[in-house]
């Protein structure tokens, strides 16, 4: 590799990466960007927004076409003036385990992580990048240890596009790991499912004491229910968006008809989480229950869906705050919207890291 680069959560840069670097999300349809900076009231946002991409840019997380990302990097530089950048990578390109060693330190634990992640996952060790966070445990010897692991080559082919777009990458990291850094709050020890619902896909993530454990995804997502719209209301999907936003992310006296026309696909979502939550509290190494549920993405906001799935689940189901490590919304509230927000968790979780 050209430079210094890291797959981490608990990256921590050398002296002359301390400077701001923008942190990106590529999706099917754009890319995310969110630039934050230093204040009295916390981390806040300062430069944001997405760069449209072309039709079959990115497919299930594979890169077709490199010359409009680049492009939109390119953009994403100009607007924000930071050369330096932190992705996060699809779910579809990493992976999570978990394993039990002796107490070992750091360089003895990664010498053995070689050898585990060829036991755990397709690729050899040779081919992977990895980092691990060892879990609170009360096993009286060895450790809980959860490792991360994506392919060298997908690091690589990032940081080819970077270059070519004049950014330097100084971290890698695995999109549930933003998504959980975002939402729950540091320190807590609690044992939570998040629900990412996200454009084609619903990503259900295992944390345990801020550690994500596991992640299990949904082959459908917002876009089903917009389907739904676009057919209730008679209109083009575009169309459909914006009545979502409209009409259904608030209490509205049209929600009830609405909602009973959305009642099915929220079913399939309440019962393949009911699934999830049910396998996370018989694996032997989960010592508590499930507490709660953090719904997260705009359509975590339909008016009425997180009452439906907490009455169906028998959880405590909360509306994710993605500013929660940033600041005390009591104190300073964001020029950014609420819908708007939760759609950059992943970002800034890059952001917290």
């Amino acid at each position: 590799m050209s430079h210094q680069v890291s797959y981490s959560k608990l990256f921590t840069p050398p002296k002359f990466l301390e400077r701001p670097a923008v942190s990106l999300e590529i999706q099917p349809k754009y890319i995310s960007f969110l630039l934050t900076k230093n204040t009295n009231k916390g981390l806040v946002p300062d430069i944001y927004g997405r760069v449209p991409l072309p039709k079959e840019t990115i497919a299930l997380g594979e890169i077709v076409k490199k010359e409009p990302i680049i492009k939109a990097l390119i953009e994403i530089r100009k607007k924000t003036k930071v050369s330096f950048v932190r992705l996060s990578l699809p779910e579809q390109k990493t992976y999570i385990f978990k394993t039990h060693l002796p107490n070992l330190e750091d360089k003895e634990i990664r010498d053995i992580l070689d050898f585990k992640i060829e036991e755990n996952v397709p690729l050899s060790a040779k081919e992977a990048v990895f980092d691990y966070d060892i879990l609170p445990s009360p096993k009286v010897s060895g450790l809980d240890v959860v490792v991360s692991v994506t392919s060298l080559e997908v690091v690589e082919e990032w940081q080819n596009i970077f270059a070519l777009a004049s950014l330097t990458p100084i971290l890698f990291s695995p999109e549930s790991n933003n998504v959980a850094k975002a939402v729950i709050k540091n320190s807590n020890e609690q044992v939570v499912v998040i629900v990412n619902i996200k454009e084609n896909t619903i990503i259900l993530s295992l944390v345990i004491s801020s550690i994500v454990c596991q992640t299990s995804s949904l082959n459908f997502g917002a876009s089903t229910f917009t389907d739904l719209l676009a057919k209730y209301f008679k209109v083009t999907f575009e169309e459909a968006v914006k009545i979502k936003r409209e009409k259904l992310y608030q209490d509205n006296s049209d929600n009830l008809e609405i909602f009973s026309y959305l009642i099915n696909t929220m079913s399939a979502i309440k019962d393949e989480i009911y699934k999830f939550v049910s396998y996370c509290n018989e694996r032997e190494d989960v010592v508590s229950q499930v507490d709660k549920i953090i719904l997260c993405g705009p359509d975590s906001l339909i008016f009425g869906f997180d009452k439906h799935l907490s009455l169906n689940l028998n959880l405590r189901v909360e509306v994710a705050n993605i500013w929660i490590n940033n600041f005390d919304l009591n104190t300073y509230i964001p020029e950014i919207s609420k819908v708007d927000s939760e759609d950059l968790a992943v970002v800034n979780g890059l952001n917290l890291i």
